[in-house]
């Protein structure tokens, strides 16, 4: 096994705090270093930005602060790292210093995306990714009293702070360029019913058009849609996805694809030497196996941990990415996992579909709450390939994970016709109404019966 002292890691969230402190807790006598930027301080869920932004959580609620990390003597450099010197094995950071490493991990992750809106300069529009972002937006409002809010982007960031605000008592207007919410994760037959309870909880939602430009003097005071129709606001919050911080790893010659960093099922970079996760890579999908994008918590969790074993020789491959997912809007639960059916035949995949309605508790119970799910099988092979679950209850989060399993694994239709879940009155559906057999079961009609 090569011998190493020195690790570098250039971020602190899920994927560079994961590896650091994973490294130090395999081998506590190695010299680890935490080069981060200033606002990086401690450990953020960044999952609770939303929620920070409405006033619901606060920033200490938010954090884990530096003792996680100082008591397994990790170092902690709050400088940003402006350069990688490949050949000297060295990082130099802002203030002219330089940390020398034996193996370094990259995990810069990603910046929110800025249109090309005019306007979009103007105060009042925000862009929502540190709990700095989030506080900024909850003085905003505060401070302006904003009523009305424009919120452009239907993902899971946009449609969380648009219950969030309107839970407030805020107007907001939700703009989506894509002719559904939540594009990518549901099938337009199951965003359809979410998209009638968004409106039915006052969110004015503009689906399949864009915000042209954004007026005011020195502030926000209103949007132009694409449509032509002008909308009152004191604020916007641009959450159209982000990109991945790549200028370092560029400028050191390092091989950057289409969707990110590219790294191979080690993790490792085009220098072997250089390992990278988080939403700076790209790695294949599970389904297409074509390159894609990753960005989610688990997925960097995972990949620091990852990283930190390969980097003392454990040679273990990161699994593809499967991006199972949860969200919420009020009293619906939202998640996915997986390819969607339309992505699929953007593939070029045949598939077989199949949705089923069910309820969420044993039928003779109170509080029982409906549940729709969708599993999208490939008709070649018969594997499932997507699910896509929407409830009023809060069990999608997990059942999702039931589902994004049986995607790893392989499993086909006459596989989950099988499945096994728990029953208890209270806590689950009917073991004869359970929504992923019975999902199951009509695709095996569709690929046996036809």
């Amino acid at each position: 096994m090569e011998q190493i002292s020195k690790v570098v890691v250039i971020g602190c969230s899920g994927c560079g705090a994961l590896a650091a402190r994973t490294v130090k807790k395999l081998k506590p006598s190695l010299d680890v270093t935490i080069i981060r930027e200033q606002e990086e301080k401690g450990l953020l869920t960044r999952c609770a930005t939303p929620y920070i932004c409405c006033g619901n959580v606060t920033v200490d609620a938010s954090y884990k602060n530096d003792k996680i990390f100082t008591d397994q003597q990790i170092k902690l450099v709050n400088v940003k790292a402006v350069g990688i010197d490949k050949i000297s094995k060295k990082i130099t950071t802002a203030d002219g210093m330089s940390y020398p490493y034996d193996k370094l991990v990259l995990a810069t992750g990603a910046s929110p995306m800025i249109f090309p809106i005019d306007g979009i300069d103007l105060s009042g529009v925000f862009t929502l990714r540190t709990s700095g972002d989030a506080v900024n937006i909850l003085n905003w409002i505060n401070s302006r009293r904003v009523k009305n809010a424009v919120l452009i982007g239907a993902g899971a960031i946009g449609l969380e702070i648009a219950y969030l605000t309107a839970q407030h008592g805020l107007k907001v207007t939700l703009v989506e360029k894509m002719e559904n919410v939540m594009p990518g994760i549901l099938d337009v037959d199951m965003s359809e019913n979410l998209e009638k309870y968004i409106v039915e909880k006052g969110v004015d939602l503009k689906c399949g058009q864009m915000v042209k430009s954004i007026a005011g003097d020195k502030e926000v005071q209103s949007i132009e849609l694409s449509s032509g129709e002008s909308i009152k606001a004191e604020m916007v919050i641009v959450s159209g996805g982000v990109r991945p911080n790549t200028d370092l790893a560029k400028n050191a010659g390092l091989e950057i694809g289409e969707f990110g960093l590219k790294v191979d099922e080690y993790l490792q970079t085009s220098d072997p030497d250089i390992y990278a996760a988080g939403d700076l890579i790209e790695y294949k999908n599970f389904v297409t196996g074509k390159p894609s994008a990753g960005r989610l918590r688990p997925n960097a969790v995972i990949g620091g941990r990852l990283i930190a074993k390969n980097i003392q020789g454990y040679k273990l491959k990161y699994p593809a990415f499967i991006n199972s997912f949860a969200t919420k809007f009020f009293d619906k639960s939202i998640a996915g996992a997986g390819i969607t059916e339309s992505r699929a035949v953007e593939n070029g995949i045949e598939t077989i579909a199949a949705q089923q309605n069910s309820i969420s508790k044993h039928s003779m119970m109170k509080g029982r709450k409906p549940y729709t799910i969708k599993l999208v099988f490939d008709k070649e092979s018969k594997k499932v390939i997507g699910g896509q679950i929407i409830s009023d209850d809060l069990s999608p989060v997990k059942h999702i994970d039931v589902i994004a399993l049986a995607i790893r694994n392989e499993m086909t239709a006459l596989d989950l016709t099988t499945i096994r879940c728990a029953g208890q009155p209270e806590l689950s559906p009917d073991p004869g109404i359970e929504p992923i057999s019975l999902a199951a079961e009509s695709a095996f009609q569709e690929f046996y019966n036809s």
